[in-house]
């Protein structure tokens, strides 16, 4: 089999088993997994796990935005502000435990919907409501990744392009006090909500 073919196979074996692992995409291939690993090094440069991720967070933003709406739920009922869809915008987090935040960020989530209030993004794994977490929000159209701090409000399941949870966070106070936001972070969220409307 051409190196073209196994990557198509690939790609297509993952939209429909986006959490497979590289022996099981193999052998559901009928090949090897060195014979994978080598057609992804030599066309996209990847490992496996880096392209099924890859793979995974493109299917989720094409389900996100397949509609341009956002998914209403019972937590919709207290929001103060209408979040916007910002397409291609990926989240990485971690979780405070105990008193010090977890070491690294996570790997790129999707976002969900954003404004300046909170947001919502899909992830593998998720605290209970009321945790402290920080994020990375990555927008296609800025360069500097933004750091924002909030609690998590609601986790609930999801289907959405095999991630798990979506994890909705209402942010901290913007002001200059330590523990808070930094009201430079809220003027871009406010750039990007007035943008979206």
């Amino acid at each position: 089999m051409e190196l073209g073919e196994i990557l198509q196979q690939l790609e297509s074996f993952l939209a429909t088993h986006p959490n497979a692992a590289l022996p099981i995409a193999a052998g559901r291939l009928g090949l090897e997994p060195k014979q994978i690993e080598n057609a992804l090094r030599e066309i996209e440069g990847q490992s496996f796990e880096e392209f099924r991720r890859s793979c995974k967070l493109a299917e989720a933003f094409k389900q996100i935005g397949a509609d341009k709406t956002v998914p209403t739920g019972h937590w919709e009922k207290t929001r103060l502000r209408p979040r916007r869809i910002i397409p291609r915008t990926t989240v990485r987090y971690r979780f405070r435990a105990v008193w010090l935040f977890t070491r690294r960020f996570s790997k790129p989530c999707p976002l969900v919907d954003l404004s300046s209030g909170g947001l919502a993004f899909l992830a593998d794994a998720a605290p209970l409501p009321g945790k402290r977490i920080s994020m990375l929000l990555k927008f296609p159209d800025r360069e500097q990744a933004l750091q924002v701090d909030g609690n998590v409000v609601y986790t609930v399941a999801t289907g959405v392009a095999g991630y798990r949870k979506r994890i909705g966070v209402q942010f901290l106070p913007f002001n200059e006090r330590r523990g808070s936001n930094s009201p430079r972070v809220l003027e871009v969220l406010l750039e990007f909500e007035s943008k979206e409307k």
